[in-house]
């Protein structure tokens, strides 16, 4: 198992490098439409950690482990079961002054740490095209799960991203952003676009991640190359600020270790 944890970050670095001095090549109709946010504070030290990106800042950002559930809006939703507790995870908050959330993430999810219904035993529907990524958990615990509540009183958003599949199989979704009966994919991008405008195929593995909708529309991405960028495409200020968290959290997995 640590082979095969040690074999995806290996991939990764090897990915970032390769990748240097090259952006993000997004699919449209994100591409002719995106605000493209540069991302400060990604690999900054946890203690008073600020991310920012255009109008978006964390006002907390705080690594621990699990150890109870109080105090957090909404969590531990219907993705994580109790033992679950002793986990590293990443807490934070994101505000652009008009909304602030609260994201709880955890890192190498296994298969067994998700549960599909909620608290009181309601089961929880997903989409057949996202339902696949639950085969590989039950090999792989390279995975990540997040949390986000965008709005006091509201269900969270549940994000799901298989790491490994992100890096082998890139040419398939590898993880979704979902609620109720709303659900987003998480795609992996491998196309990079150099200072000139050509745009190349990374060689293997993927240099970030864009997220989804039903239509096959392309709504935000994030690069995860140097600091990491976040893009944007048109939209309410609600949705802009579901995907910015969850682009805030993907900038800061790595970040969030066992």
């Amino acid at each position: 198992m640590k082979k095969l944890i040690l074999s995806a970050l290996t991939v990764f670095c090897t990915i970032v490098a390769f990748a240097q001095g090259f952006s993000l090549a997004t699919r449209e109709p994100l591409r002719s439409q995106q605000q493209e946010l540069k991302a400060r504070g990604r690999m900054g030290i946890l203690i008073k950690q600020k991310l920012t990106f255009g109008d978006y800042r964390t006002t907390m950002v705080k690594r621990s482990a699990i150890q109870k559930w109080a105090g957090v809006n909404g969590f531990p939703g219907m993705i994580w079961t109790e033992h679950m507790h002793g986990r590293q995870s990443i807490h934070f908050r994101l505000t652009d002054e008009k909304y602030t959330s609260d994201v709880m993430t955890v890192s190498r999810v296994a298969a067994n740490d998700l549960l599909l219904g909620t608290a009181r035993g309601g089961q929880k529907r997903l989409p057949g095209s996202i339902l696949s990524l639950y085969k590989q958990t039950d090999i792989y615990q390279n995975n990540y799960s997040v949390s986000i509540v965008t709005k006091e009183g509201d269900e969270p958003w549940e994000l799901f991203l298989d790491n490994n599949e992100a890096q082998i199989r890139r040419k398939h979704p590898a993880g979704y952003l979902t609620r109720g009966d709303e659900y987003y994919t998480i795609e992996p991008v491998w196309q990079v676009q150099s200072k000139n405008g050509r745009i190349g195929d990374m060689p293997f593995g993927s240099a970030g991640f864009e997220i989804v909708n039903k239509d096959g529309d392309v709504m935000a991405a994030v690069s995860l190359i140097d600091n990491g960028r976040v893009y944007l495409g048109p939209g309410s200020d609600e949705e802009k600020f579901l995907f910015a968290n969850a682009c805030a959290a993907l900038l800061l997995q790595s970040n969030v270790a066992d």
